[in-house]
């Protein structure tokens, strides 16, 4: 990440599957994690990921159930932004060891400039 390029953090989600359920149904629940993206719309998603869901075993019958944590989850996503937008304001750059390079805002700046060959090319780091 370039120091001298503005970046903004925010809290964004995606769906996984966190398991089945007793029936053998896929559960999908969902998971938050924070971006920092530039004017250009150049972004980075740090590591860390916030489950929405455990996998919980019932006492009584032994089935499998999921307990909703999507609340505790964006709440600790919400706070590890705040942190970061602070650093950001105060000039700190970011350790570069916390983050990874995402896909660019779709329509940006940086997603015209990155082209059909650049794409392809991040497609299969992504996929590696």
């Amino acid at each position: 990440m370039n120091k001298a390029t503005t970046y903004t953090a925010t809290t964004a989600s995606d769906l996984y599957q966190a398991g089945h359920t007793f029936d053998g149904v896929p559960f999908i629940a969902e998971e938050y994690y924070v971006v920092v993206e530039n004017d250009a719309g150049r972004r980075f998603r740090h590591q860390a990921i916030f489950k929405g869901a455990e996998s919980m075993i019932c006492d009584e019958t032994g089935e499998q159930h999921f307990s909703d944590l999507r609340t505790e989850a964006s709440a600790k996503a919400e706070r590890l932004e705040a942190r970061i937008n602070a650093a950001l304001l105060a000039g700190i750059a970011l350790n570069s060891a916390f983050w990874y390079e995402v896909e660019p805002a779709y329509g940006s700046d940086a997603y015209i400039k990155q082209g059909t060959e650049a794409q392809r090319a991040f497609a299969d780091k992504s996929a590696a």
